[in-house]
């Protein structure tokens, strides 16, 4: 674990997304988007953004304009996680979650939210946050394991809670267009197909399905959501390598 976190790399990453399939009778018969990622080590652990818009045009009417926001903390040892998420539609903002989630003395996860109402709940000890879990997951690929089944809580939405089942690929290392004057694409990477079981109704099968090219060095090279009715790829266009942190003893007393 602790060399998979020495191998991230800090970087900021700029994705664009088209519609790759769409079922008959779909209600979608097109989608365009963007997204915008940083992913940081700072000194007390690691910081995640992102903004993401998705046009849905559906086969009659105006065009829909959905977006989010997210901004996540999440210390070294994963056992304290502070997430603000937004949603958008058509320019509006409509849902915003915001909270900290703390590993507790048993093990056990407290998450106190402050937006959209103030509550706690409580989670079991087997929860892991975002950035742990992919952490593990790329460990898991370099062992040789083919398969996973964690408990994730990630604070979006309402069912921020999921069992994420994983197929880990082979070490693949595919030749990658976008602007990388860092040559960040040309790490290795492996495809994480994962799908999400919302904590409580997992017998009602998988809320979200998706597949990560995720890289050694922790950059994703490519991204698809399957919909049910309709697929949407995400092509990385351009990648930057961010410096790492100042966390000589001056930075530390600021």
């Amino acid at each position: 674990m602790a060399s998979v976190q020495a191998g991230l790399v800090s970087h900021t990453a700029e994705y664009k997304f088209k519609m790759t399939r769409s079922d008959q009778g779909s209600s979608v018969v097109d989608a365009t988007g963007a997204l915008g990622y940083r992913f940081e080590k700072v000194c007390d652990g690691w910081i995640t953004e992102m903004q993401q818009i998705m046009i849905l045009q559906g086969a009659e009417g105006a065009p829909i304009n959905s977006a989010f926001s997210m901004t996540q903390w999440e210390n070294f040892d994963g056992t304290r996680y502070r997430f603000r998420m937004r949603d958008f539609l058509n320019g509006t903002q409509v849902d915003e979650v915001v909270g900290d989630a703390k590993r507790e003395g048993d093990g056990g996860v407290k998450v106190t939210y402050e937006e959209p109402v103030e509550v706690v709940d409580e989670l079991p000890a087997e929860t892991m946050f975002p950035t742990q879990h992919s952490i593990q997951l790329l460990a898991r690929a370099l062992k040789g394991e083919k398969f996973a089944n964690d408990l994730v809580f990630d604070g979006s939405g309402d069912r921020p809670t999921n069992r994420v089942a994983a197929v880990i690929s082979n070490v693949k290392n595919e030749d990658r267009k976008a602007d990388d004057a860092d040559g960040l694409t040309k790490s290795p990477f492996y495809r994480m197909n994962l799908a999400y079981y919302p904590l409580g109704d997992a017998e009602n099968g998988p809320s979200t399905e998706m597949a990560v090219d995720l890289a050694k060095n922790g950059v994703t090279q490519a991204l698809r959501f399957d919909y049910g009715d309709f697929e949407v790829q995400g092509t990385l266009d351009k990648v930057t390598k961010l410096p790492a942190p100042d966390c000589g003893t001056s930075a530390k007393t600021k």
